[in-house]
This record gives structure tokens, sequence and C-alpha cells, in this order.
């Protein structure tokens, strides 16, 4: 977005907002003006507009560059599920697939809901749904997963909603520092992938032989009922 199109942006906000004290000094204007136009400068102008647009027309008071980049996240990031959103995924699944859910978690729910389930484990979630109808305490499904779901979508919410280029220049501060918890982080999820990987080839496999066994079979017996 250029500063031209910050300029029109603010220009509409200063309409949309005429009794807004700020808004009656120039220099205050003008310094939004530049300040949009550094933070959204690697922004498509056209959905800066339309965060800005749905500000308006849902809140009282004028955007902060904060609350127009949360608008702007649920535009260009709908993969990223608000956790009341994502617990009914889940629960949606639990109710069709039941406890014995072979399925590639996946290819069944978005990928960061399928991550907190997995560090929960599925069998674990299922246990304390379970639990609810033989007199445990209800809920507990519920709120293991949002204590696990919540601070994950936290972080990437924040990583998404801050300019590239700004989280450039932070992940290349971040890597120059001896500290090698989070390559030990991404190294231990990577394995985890490669493993799960490695186990459903065997398991591919393993269920390609059993089909030839039995295809070889019935041509066996075939051949002894025609014999």
């Amino acid at each position: 977005m250029t500063k031209a199109d910050a300029a029109r942006l603010v220009a509409i906000v200063v309409t949309a907002y005429p009794n807004f004290d700020k808004f009656k000094d120039a220099k205050a204007i003008e310094a939004t003006v530049n300040l949009w136009a550094m933070m959204f400068e690697q922004d498509e102008s056209g959905i800066v507009a339309l965060a800005v647009k749905k500000h308006i027309a849902t809140n009282k008071w004028p955007p902060s560059v904060a609350e127009v980049r949360e608008i702007m996240l649920e535009i260009q990031h709908p993969e990223l599920i608000e956790p009341d959103k994502a617990w009914l995924a889940v629960s949606d699944l639990m109710y069709s697939a039941g406890q014995f859910n072979h399925g590639d978690l996946s290819h069944q729910l978005p990928p960061l809901v399928a991550r907190a389930v997995e560090s929960i484990g599925w069998t674990s979630l299922w246990e304390m749904h379970r639990s609810a109808y033989i007199g445990g305490k209800p809920g507990m499904d519920r709120v293991a997963f949002m204590q696990q779901y919540t601070p994950m979508y936290e972080r990437e919410k924040s990583r998404s909603m801050t300019p590239a280029q700004l989280t450039e220049k932070i992940d290349n501060a971040a890597g120059s520092l001896p500290d090698k918890g989070q390559r030990l982080i991404e190294y231990r999820e990577s394995e985890r992938r490669r493993k799960e990987q490695e186990m459903e080839a065997i398991t591919r496999g393993a269920l390609r032989l059993e089909s030839q066994i039995v295809e070889q079979t019935k041509l066996e017996l075939r051949g002894e009922v025609l014999g």
C-alpha cells in the first residue's frame, strides 16, 4: 500500500468518525497517514480497505493498526480458526469418528487444530469425553483442548498479524542468538512427521501384501475347483 492509499483510507476514517478529537488536529492526521503507510507498506491496499470498512461498520471508535490487521487476518488466513470454533470442529469429529479414529487428523481438521489434538492424543481426548457419561466430570475434553489450542492460536495469530518484513527481521535477529531451543522443537516435530510417514508406508505395504495373498489364494482355490 502506498502513502497515497494510506491517505485515502485515513480520510475515510476521519469522515466516519467526525467527533473524534484527535482528527481535529491536522498534524495528528498526517502522523496517522505516515504510520499507516509504514505499517501496511507490504499489504494490498484493497485488503486493508476491506478491513477498514468492516471496522467502520461494526465499531464506534476509530481503528488502531492492530485492529485493522486483526480483521485482515480473518480475510487472509481463514485456516486460522478461533478457539471456540476449533473446539466445535473437534467435537463434531469425535461424534462422527468415534473412539477408533484411524484417519489422518491433518486431513480431518485445520492444521493448527490437528496439531493441538495430536499433542493431547486422540485416545486421551476420547477418554476424557467418554468419562462424562460414566460418572466423570463433564467438559474435561473441552478444557484440555482449549488449554492446549488457545496459546498456540494466539502465537500464530500474533505472527500472522505482524508485517512480513518485520517478522523476517525478528526471525533473523533470533536466528543469530545462541539459543537452540526453537530449532530443537522444530527438529522434534519434523522427526515425528518423518516417523508418521514411515509408519504409513509400512501400513500401506502390509495392506498391499495382504491383498495380493488374498487374490493368490482365490486363484489357487479356483484352480482346485476347476481341476
